[in-house]
């Protein structure tokens, strides 16, 4: 019977990820992975056979991360909170982010692509929106789009050190585009 490895496949994407979140995605690699856990490449290579493989279970977990930071509660219409938590993200989480939008990741989509995907998680976002407001499908796609390209204009700014987070600013340059007509 073969040995039972040492380094498993959660303790190899929990050192991708602190990796990332520490160091960007620049510095995801083989032998940066087996010097934070201390072993040799072998461990890493045995459960993934490229990089290519585990960059994709990580960005389905950072994603998953991701959507459950877009949740948390706040105060104000949800998909203004939605907006606002999407640019905290970028400003706490600056490395995720650069990880998840810009990685050239969505290089072969369009935006309505985006926003149509069945497999992303903002038709869940969608339902929660409908659900707490008399705003149709349509129309929260509509207003998702435009408070999605200014949100992650500020994120973007954010997350490459380019300015710096002021919530009360952000809200109200989120309000100004959401209710517009």
């Amino acid at each position: 019977m073969p040995p039972i490895p040492k380094i498993s496949k959660k303790m190899i994407l929990e050192s991708s990820i602190e990796l990332i979140r520490k160091d960007g995605i620049e510095n995801l690699n083989v032998r940066n992975i087996a010097n934070k856990l201390s072993c040799s490449t072998q461990p890493i290579m045995y459960h993934y056979k490229n990089m290519d493989m585990l960059k994709e279970e990580l960005y389905t977990m950072v994603d998953k991360y991701h959507s459950e930071f877009l949740m948390k509660e706040n105060n104000i219409n949800p998909l203004l909170s939605i907006g606002l938590q999407y640019i905290k993200f970028a400003n706490e989480e600056k490395n995720m982010f650069k990880f998840l939008f810009q990685s050239n990741k969505f290089s072969n989509f369009n935006f309505k692509d985006l926003i149509d995907n069945n497999e992303s998680n903002l038709q869940s976002i969608f339902d929660i929106v409908q659900k707490e407001t008399n705003v149709s499908g349509n129309q929260i796609k509509e207003k998702f789009t435009i408070l999605f390209i200014t949100a992650h204009g500020i994120a973007s700014l954010l997350a490459n050190n380019s300015m710096t987070y002021k919530e009360k600013e952000c809200i109200k340059i989120l309000e100004k585009v959401f209710y517009m007509k």
